[in-house]
């Protein structure tokens, strides 16, 4: 039941990403459009282009640790013996959740203080620019939380003899 809720927000995440990668496209596309055959560029197109960008970014690193994919040096954690790379590989995971917490934390704590100013050309809340911070920490530790869980019960699976252990 969990797996299927977090691939449902891995999916929608995707699908933001994609709208949100088209629409950056889109208006910068058109800034440049503006600038150089009417000369009259448009002043909100790179503020907004950042935002969404920003955004864009935070949910991508989600997805990618939802994969497990970031970059990672694996050489010398290949040599360990099973039990032993779970369970560093699992510490560096709650090292990781730790700092998803520092996130969430410290982004709660500074998102009152910006959110009453607004951005120069939109006018828009900077909440909405620095809510990325939390809202990535808590998308990224659940997904460090489930590739924990993951590993340890594909640990159990495997049978003790067995010399591999895909974490």
């Amino acid at each position: 039941m969990a797996t299927k809720i977090l691939d449902i927000i891995e999916m929608a995440l995707k699908i933001i990403c994609i709208c949100l990668f088209s629409v950056i496209v889109a208006c910068l596309s058109y800034a440049v459009v503006m600038r150089y055959v009417f000369h009259q560029p448009p002043a909100w197109s790179m503020e907004l282009s950042r935002y969404l960008f920003l955004w864009m970014v935070i949910f991508g690193a989600t997805l990618v640790t939802r994969e497990q994919s970031h970059i990672q040096i694996t050489f010398l954690v290949n040599f360990l013996p099973p039990k032993v790379r779970l369970i560093w590989l699992n510490v560096l995971r709650l090292m990781m959740i730790g700092f998803c917490w520092v996130m969430i934390q410290q982004g709660l704590i500074i998102y009152p203080l910006v959110s009453e100013a607004a951005s120069p050309t939109l006018g828009i809340s900077m909440g909405w620019f620095y809510l990325t911070i939390p809202v990535g920490g808590l998308f990224m530790g659940i997904y460090i939380a489930e590739a924990i869980i993951v590993s340890i019960l594909e640990f159990r699976k495997t049978d003790p003899s067995e010399e591999k252990l895909v974490c």
